[in-house]
């Protein structure tokens, strides 16, 4: 295997340091991410800075066999533009999970402070926006809301608001190493704080859910003493009052979060909807093909489980989850075995690929470009930096 020097080393993380500033900005499509995404991977393949091993063979021959049925499934289309551009989503996806993966593979623990921290400046910056946006502070910048909620640099809420909960742990993470009197912690913790309004403001219901189970969950996974622990969610607790206060009394913001939390309009034709999608399966069991669910439903499905069996049968549904759990498995083995350096990162891996698995019930996942970096992240080659060391 070809060594690379430090420099080439440095030169390949600050160029994926720069794609994920730019992770939050896909109002367009290709969006500037997906461009410079796709030019790293090339520069990372040409330069063999990306290695592919055993670990990769199963999670392969899953993305291969998913194709496959994807293939099959496409002799069903309906409208044949609509699928091909659905098809060539998913194909860059699963190319910026092998592409990922074995970047990851190749570098090391070393590549996640870099992604980390270019996807926490991303999200901030859009979430600070969308915020200013939405206090109408920049009412030329409407452009960021949608039916009064904040979608960011985003064209939905309901994917905005999922899109903050990593950077969000992330920045609680680090709000924790430091100590919140300490400079930095003080400023992650203020971040953490700003993030979480931003998914407040989303208005997205199964946001709101998946961020509370992947909070918990972080909580349970994370290895800190008692007292820190609880010092930490004292902090968070009295740090919070004011975002409350401001959510309780202002009428806008209290009046749309009392009525998403109750049952939508919309609510009984989603489920009548997903009921028409499954009996279609049972009558075509292959699939209508990638996409095809926008044509021939009258609604999205708001589901991606949903999805899957109505677009690529049961069979792909299956494969799509064996991937992901594969994905999962891996993470929750590094978790095990990191040291206390990188063990926040595999938590929060950890954590929001199970929020994902609950967002799925809700919302159509497969096309979120960060679902498929936390899927690529835990393959990881396990060397000394991240065992324990005994003794």
């Amino acid at each position: 295997m070809t060594t690379i020097t430090i420099k080439q080393n440095n030169r390949l993380l600050i160029l994926l340091f720069t794609t994920f500033i730019l992770s939050s900005i896909v109002l367009i499509e290709p969006a500037p991410f997906d461009v410079l995404l796709l030019l790293v991977i090339a520069f990372a393949i040409f330069f063999h800075y990306a290695t592919y091993q055993q670990i990769h063979v199963w999670p392969i021959v899953c993305l291969l066999l998913f194709l496959l049925l994807n293939i099959l499934a496409s002799y069903h289309f309906v409208n044949v533009s609509i699928g091909i551009r659905y098809s060539l989503i998913t194909i860059y996806l699963i190319i910026s999970w092998l592409g990922l993966s074995g970047i990851t593979y190749y570098v090391g623990p070393s590549i996640l402070p870099y992604i980390f921290n270019g996807y926490v400046i991303s999200a901030t910056l859009s979430t600070c926006l969308g915020i200013l946006a939405y206090m109408d502070v920049l009412p030329s910048l409407d452009f960021l809301l949608q039916f009064g909620r904040v979608q960011g640099f985003f064209k939905d809420p309901n994917v905005f608001g999922p899109f903050l909960i990593p950077p969000t742990l992330y920045c609680l993470w680090r709000s924790s190493q430091y100590g919140v009197f300490h400079k930095k912690g003080f400023i992650f913790l203020s971040l953490f704080l700003l993030l979480s309004f931003g998914i407040l403001l989303s208005f997205s219901r199964a946001a709101w859910g998946n961020f509370i189970l992947s909070l918990l969950l972080y909580f349970f996974l994370i290895k800190m003493h008692t007292l820190k622990r609880v010092k930490t969610i004292f902090s968070l607790i009295v740090m919070m009052i004011p975002i409350l206060y401001v959510a309780i009394t202002s009428p806008k913001i209290a009046d749309l979060f009392i009525h998403r939390l109750g049952l939508q309009a919309y609510d009984d034709n989603r489920f009548s909807n997903q009921n028409a999608a499954i009996d279609y399966v049972l009558a075509y069991p292959l699939g209508a093909g990638s996409g095809q669910s926008e044509v021939l439903l009258p609604i999205s499905t708001h589901s991606l489980y949903i999805r899957l069996i109505f677009e690529t049968g049961i069979g792909g549904l299956i494969i799509f989850l064996c991937f992901f759990l594969l994905c999962l498995y891996h993470a929750i083995k590094l978790l095990k075995i990191t040291s206390a350096t990188f063990q926040g990162y595999f938590v929060i891996i950890v954590a929001t690929l199970i929020g994902i698995l609950f967002n799925s019930m809700f919302i159509d996942t497969l096309h979120w470009r960060h679902t498929w970096l936390l899927c690529a992240l835990p393959f990881m080659k396990q060397d000394k930096l991240l065992y324990r060391k005994d003794g």
